[in-house]
């Protein structure tokens, strides 16, 4: 069928994504709050213009301009969702309003997840009390960490009184390379923290038994109570992120082979997971359909209430939501009898749910989740046909390779964007771990029930265990082996985009024999090397001081073109740091550079081992000058400070100190830079 027929007739939804996709992307990227008016009213103005042409019924030679006003229409509605979405841009948003707040009153979202020292939970706040004794209803979520031993007091529904002098931003570290974990709570729409100690919260109020997040909170806990009670040790962790996707309690070793193998996606519950649950409520459910056509829309009722309800209790991820859809969509075209194509649904889906929340077009599992899909309708059966057997079991086998070789086209150049690494042994993995997680989720869906209704079994969820020790115990071997996973890949966005249009076009081209599909693989494939090899000249060229931004350590680095000069760096320095700026740079070797004044370029730095060398380093009048650790007061550099030294407070510093050494220097005008304030000083240096 020819492409644009098939935009026409079988998916026009393809055609709507990727102008709302733009708008929201440019939105977040490009363009600033103060141009919404302008926007908005270009947005009136292509409704108009979209309205005239059809009333002057343009000729057909120019329909182009109808098509050209309705994508605009729909990248300006991409721009109206994504500013709508953020939370900052409501006047009732909590953090307007915090400096004369003394109490947020709120109730948990999430039940609470242990750490090391405390729990972490969502905490939705609903209302503030201000210093003038008056309550004031907001909105905003905040992450909340709570004492271990008091985590589970914290329920959903329940409201609480907490104080607002614990209050934090959530500020990046950023160090470079690193996964920067305030970006990510900010495309939440979470922008605070808080750390509470035993009693400084009160619940004032206990939940309605009705509450939509209590009956969820209520059936993750009971699936973790039932693993829990049946499941071996070992194994409870993994089996609770296996049926309801909740990983605080798995191994960190086990984690990280599961990421290597490129299994991770049978522990992050998905549509592999809904899958098998849709199945398995198909055959259970058995209802007089054939006599009384009424069951079957019960059915499917019942089909989808229990869907939707399991993926809250997973979580709600954009992956689980996906997934829920897509099954919505074909249970509601089977029962109308107009089945729809599968790429037009998994454009709908992605369609409605950017709409519904459009940061999630940042989010990893949603596009993972689509990539996934969308690689396995198209490439699954090519790979499939290549070869033919006869044997049932041998034939089984080539299938889920099939599906799991088809898969990794299409999601292969985001896993590198988004994790900078590709597994090796995916395949061989796969086919080990597929078959036996499907069966631990069925066995653990059963003692899960069983639980509930009080049946004093146990031995489903024994099986489960034995299925996931033997699961680990193949993975942990795979992940034993040399070459395992390839890492410290680094691609740009520009990169990742023309890796697809490499991969459309050598499609095209191996189907179709097309000589256009030809030149533009050749075209794209330069444009790649060529974005490579720009970004290795670049790093040949960088000349950089870095000093990271490390709660309780100090590492201090300079980087001439490929090599990583380490000026000083703390006992504890962990490796995964020097990894990441490693990658991020392209390093090629890394040297040791001890002492206390260095010039680099005409830059002049100076890091003081103790407070004693402070007065001799900055009659040198260096441009930076890093305070020492064990450096209690601040007040005995005031009088020899200069304007032309920049103090710089690290993470060395506990914070608390740095926040009130800050507003003593500032106090004194004397010029300083606080990572626990504005992230890793990251400088680039003139080198004459």
């Amino acid at each position: 069928m020819d492409f644009q027929v098939y935009l026409w007739y079988k998916a026009p939804f393809l055609r709507l994504l990727p102008p709302i996709a733009g708008g929201i992307f440019c939105a977040a990227s490009f363009l600033p709050g103060y141009r919404f008016l302008l926007l908005l009213l270009c947005f009136l103005l292509l409704l108009l213009l979209a309205f005239a042409s059809q009333v002057i019924r343009l000729h057909f030679a120019w329909r182009w301009v109808t098509g050209l006003l309705i994508n605009c229409i729909f990248f300006i509605t991409g721009l109206l969702l994504y500013r709508q979405q953020q939370i900052k841009q409501h006047k009732n948003w909590m953090g307007h309003h915090l400096e004369k707040t003394i109490v947020l009153i709120g109730s948990p979202k999430t039940i609470a997840s242990p750490g090391q020292k405390s729990a972490r939970l969502l905490f939705h706040v609903s209302g503030i009390i201000t210093s003038d004794h008056r309550k004031k209803n907001v909105i905003g979520t905040i992450i909340l960490y709570v004492p271990i031993q008091q985590a589970s007091l914290f329920l959903p529904g329940d409201q609480w009184l907490i104080p607002a002098t614990n209050i934090q931003p959530i500020r990046s570290a950023g160090n470079p390379g690193a996964f920067d974990y305030a970006s990510y709570c900010e495309r939440q729409n979470i922008f605070h923290q808080s750390y509470l100690l035993k009693g400084q919260y009160m619940m004032v109020k206990k939940s309605d038994p009705f509450n939509i997040y209590r009956l969820l909170c209520l059936g993750q806990l009971s699936a973790i109570r039932a693993i829990k009670a049946t499941m071996p040790s070992k194994s409870q962790g993994l089996a609770m992120a296996l049926l309801i996707g909740y990983r605080d309690e798995v191994d960190k070793d086990v984690l990280q082979a599961y990421t290597n193998t490129g299994v991770i996606h049978v522990i992050a519950v998905s549509g592999m997971h809904l899958g098998l649950i849709f199945l398995l409520l198909q055959k259970l459910l058995v209802f007089p359909e054939n006599r009384y056509p009424v069951f079957k829309w019960l059915k499917a009722l019942l089909i989808l209430l229990i869907t939707w309800w399991f993926s809250g209790v997973a979580g709600a991820a954009a992956s689980i939501i996906r997934a829920a859809f897509m099954f919505s969509v074909m249970l509601f075209s089977r029962l109308t009898r107009k089945p729809m194509d599968a790429i037009q649904s998994i454009n709908i889906g992605a369609f409605i749910l950017l709409c519904y929340q459009p940061n999630w077009l940042w989010d990893a599992g949603f596009q993972l989740s689509f990539a996934a899909l969308l690689s396995i309708i198209c490439y699954q059966p090519i790979i499939e046909n290549l070869v033919q057997f006869k044997n049932r079991i041998i034939r089984g086998i080539w299938q889920l390779s099939a599906v799991t070789l088809s898969a990794q086209i299409l999601t292969l150049p985001i896993s590198i964007c988004q994790f900078h690494q590709t597994p090796v042994y995916f395949l061989i993995a796969n086919l080990i771990a597929v078959p036996l997680s499907s069966i631990a989720l069925v066995t653990a869906i059963i003692q899960w029930l069983t639980s509930v209704l009080g049946i004093p079994l146990t031995i489903a969820g024994q099986f489960t265990g034995y299925m996931i020790a033997g699961m680990n115990s193949g993975i942990l071997r795979i992940n034993q082996l040399p070459g395992v996973v390839i890492d410290q890949i680094e691609w740009s966005f520009l990169q990742t985009i023309t890796s697809y249009i490499i991969i459309i076009a050598l499609t095209n081209l191996i189907i179709h024999r097309n000589k256009t599909a030809f030149i533009v693989s050749l075209l794209a494939m330069a444009g790649f090397f060529g974005l490579r090899l720009q970004d290795c000249l670049a790093k040949n060229q960088q000349f950089l001081l870095l000093n990271f931004h490390i709660p309780g350590q100090q590492a201090i680095a300079m980087i001439q073109g490929r090599t990583l000069y380490l000026v000083k760096t703390s006992p504890q320095f962990s490796p995964s740091t020097l990894l990441q700026v490693e990658r991020h740079f392209r390093i090629k070797e890394i040297r040791h550079m001890p002492g206390k004044l260095f010039r680099f370029g005409n830059l002049f730095l100076a890091i003081p081992s103790e407070y004693n060398d402070i007065p001799s380093l900055l009659v040198e009048k260096p441009g930076y000058l890093v305070l020492p650790e064990g450096l209690q007061k601040i007040e005995g550099l005031i009088p020899i400070a200069t304007d032309k030294t920049i103090l710089v407070i690290d993470g060395n510093v506990p914070q608390w100190r740095a926040r009130q050494w800050s507003n003593i220097l500032a106090r004194h005008h004397i010029a300083f830079y606080n990572t626990w304030e504005s992230g890793a000083l990251q400088l680039t240096v003139n080198k004459f």
